[in-house]
């Protein structure tokens, strides 16, 4: 677990989320699986959520049984979105009688290429999915290679099973997962610690009002914690009340290093300078637009980000991030990367 006053090299101080200087958070695994399925929720709002435990000002409660329930779930989630893709009607179907317009092979030609365009796309996204080489999956493994994953012991087994068996919350359907990771929840938190659950799951929720969390579970958090339970049915609403948005201070010596990458005058030197930023876990989105535009300005750097280590920097610190980028050069950059990391020999 993180302690409360930690601080990272790159300066982090752990009084910049919310109004707490520290919170603990608990992701259900259908947060998780939403990132493979239709979701507004962004992937960086993901990392940051688990950046800010890395750097302590958050302590993100990972347990084996959401490790588990991801890896059970992920295809059937992937399997539904490809289908609901799948099933959007992407031919124009006209009336006969517009044929006489000008518009009217233009929007058939379009058509055609849109359901190339899908074509192509699925071609692509089907090995990545295999391969387990999509930004999700990058991002979601990096998050389960975390040393501080919390167990499933026997004890705990017995407590989830009793709970369900005299019907308390949460769980349904004789599925124990949910009251395995209430009862982890229970034993990890430290007392007088708020909790901060962020689940689609309607366990979770009051039967009167869906925006309230369960009476039963907020009173037994209170009684057996001191404390209180919080509950948030989308990432963002989460991010919405509680992220500032500059949850990661200001650091001289990495601003010096991304500086310094627009103004290198060799390749031996953007290595080294990719050496020394690699030593820092989190790059905020303003940090990688800065480091991108130093890429296309400066063909020192530009010209090798295919050389494996500097594509591996890229792709690690740059790639969760492309959903935020708004320059389409920055893009196409990042593409080429993910083509380099797809295409690499192994």
């Amino acid at each position: 677990m993180a302690d409360e006053k930690t601080r990272h090299k790159d300066g982090f101080s752990t009084a910049s989320l919310g109004k707490n200087t520290h919170m603990h958070v608990f992701i259900d695994t259908n947060i998780l699986l939403s990132f493979f399925h239709y979701s507004s929720d962004e992937l960086d709002a993901l990392n940051d959520v688990f950046a800010s435990h890395e750097h302590g000002s958050a302590t993100v409660h990972l347990t084996e049984q959401v490790i588990d329930e991801f890896h059970r779930n992920r295809e059937v989630k992937i399997k539904d979105a490809l289908k609901r893709f799948k099933d959007i009607k992407l031919s124009a179907q006209m009336p006969s009688f517009l044929k006489g317009y000008e518009e009217y092979g233009e929007i058939r030609q379009l058509s055609s290429e849109i359901q190339q365009k899908q074509k192509s796309i699925l071609e692509k996204v089907n090995v990545d999915i295999f391969a387990k080489n999509l930004v999700a999956d990058r991002l979601i493994k990096d998050i389960f290679d975390r040393p501080d994953v919390i167990s499933t012991t026997q004890e705990v087994f017995s407590t989830a099973s009793m709970r369900m068996a005299i019907g308390n919350p949460p769980g349904k359907n004789n599925s124990i997962g949910d009251a395995i990771n209430w009862v982890l929840l229970l034993n990890s938190v430290p007392d007088g610690q708020n909790l901060h659950v962020i689940s689609a799951d309607g366990d979770f929720y009051s039967t009167l009002n869906e925006k309230q969390c369960h009476p039963f579970l907020n009173d037994e958090w209170h009684e057996k914690k001191g404390s209180t339970l919080y509950t948030y049915r989308t990432l963002s609403d989460f991010m919405k009340e509680h992220f500032d948005g500059i949850a990661f201070s200001f650091d001289n010596n990495k601003e010096s290093l991304i500086d310094d990458l627009a103004d290198t005058g060799s390749f031996a030197m953007t290595h080294s300078l990719i050496a020394k930023l690699e030593e820092y876990s989190y790059f905020s989105v303003k940090e990688v637009k800065k480091i991108l535009s130093a890429a296309e300005e400066n063909g020192q750097f530009g010209d090798i980000i295919s050389d494996y280590d500097v594509s591996d920097f890229l792709n690690r610190i740059a790639v969760p991030h492309i959903g935020s980028l708004s320059e389409d050069s920055h893009k196409e950059m990042l593409q080429n990367v993910i083509n380099e990391q797809r295409e690499r020999p192994e």
